[in-house]
């Protein structure tokens, strides 16, 4: 007799979120011209770059920064740089890792020297990338350093997350969101987002502006999380060892839905924590108020957009993304226990 597949409901995490759905006019044009670049490239063979095809990280882009027109271009090509980087860490053991990171830091931080022959194409596809960003800001901007040292930071944060995978390691939740944190590769896209507001480190740096960020992160990890738990259980590659809802199964000992009951609720108190921050923010004087209320309505997109982008795009659903929106019933192939591993 067959067995059925196992069952469980997602929630809607942003019923009452504020902030609706956008998409940029832009995003057909910008993702032509993001598929022409990614083609220039001899890195993307056939089966690396069907998951960059997959993903549409231009309908990402253009969910999340629905602005200029070269601000989401630069947006989509950043976030193909994050998923190249990705596909190679999951491929590739931690002298990859750690080469890959040299050469693409190397790029950021001298982006006018000509990359060496025979490196691998991350470093002048890098390269590329972050010259037209720092033509597009103004000498000594707030967030050319930003950039640099978040993206760094994601670059080792992937080595880790790699050699979990390798070592099935099952972290505790507060453990995993430390460092998914980094290997989410978040915090370069949304310096990209706010990028022209130029807003200087103090008000960067309040207390509540880094909430608003810490918290957008925890938001968008956790209704990831949900949305790929069942392609990487029916992978069974070890991926779910890097994800919330298998995590909370270990640490609570729940079956599926019952972890995923744990995150709704998890995630409502971080909702409600986003809300309080982005409505008690202090004043700097009109203009400065001005690019806050501007730089969280670009955290609040992102979360929005996030959402929107997971079931337009076939990364979590393949074909079935709009209907799973609806229904919010997802499935995973059968010969996998509902229990805690």
């Amino acid at each position: 007799m067959a067995t059925s597949p196992i069952q469980f409901i997602i929630p809607d995490l942003l019923s009452t979120f504020p902030w609706p759905r956008r998409l940029s006019e832009h995003y057909l044009q910008v993702k032509s011209e993001s598929a022409a670049w990614v083609d220039s490239y001899p890195l993307f063979n056939e089966e690396l770059l069907r998951p960059v095809q997959h993903n549409d990280p231009a309908l990402l882009a253009a969910h999340t920064t629905p602005r200029e027109k070269d601000i989401v271009r630069l947006q989509s090509d950043l976030l193909i740089i994050l998923l190249a980087m990705d596909e190679v860490s999951d491929e590739g053991g931690s002298e990859l890792n750690t080469q890959i990171r040299e050469i693409v830091m190397d790029a950021f931080r001298n982006p006018y020297n000509e990359r060496p022959g025979g490196e691998h194409q991350l470093g002048e596809m890098t390269r590329d990338f972050w010259i037209r960003a720092l033509d597009r800001l103004p000498p000594g901007a707030f967030s050319i350093p930003r950039f640099i040292d978040t993206f760094d930071a994601y670059a080792n944060a992937i080595v880790t997350k790699a050699k979990d995978k390798v070592e099935r390691r099952h972290r505790t939740f507060e453990e995993y969101l430390s460092i998914r944190r980094s290997t989410i590769g978040l915090l370069p896209c949304f310096i990209i987002s706010e990028s022209m507001l130029n807003i200087p480190d103090d008000v960067y740096n309040h207390s509540r502006m880094v909430a608003l960020r810490e918290l957008a992160m925890v938001l968008i990890i956790i209704a990831n999380d949900l949305f790929s738990y069942a392609k990487e259980k029916a992978r069974d590659e070890g991926s779910a060892v890097h994800n919330a809802v298998e995590i909370v199964m270990v640490e609570k000992d729940l079956d599926i839905q019952g972890a995923v009951k744990e995150l709704e609720r998890y995630i409502a108190g971080v909702m409600a924590e986003f809300l309080d921050n982005a409505a008690n923010l202090p004043t700097w004087g009109e203009e400065m108020d001005g690019k806050t209320k501007a730089y969280v309505d670009g955290l609040a997109q992102w979360i929005r957009g996030n959402d929107c982008w997971s079931f337009e795009t076939t990364r979590y659903f393949g074909k079935e993304g709009l209907e799973i929106q609806k229904t919010r019933v997802m499935k995973i192939p059968a010969g996998f226990s509902s229990e805690s591993p």
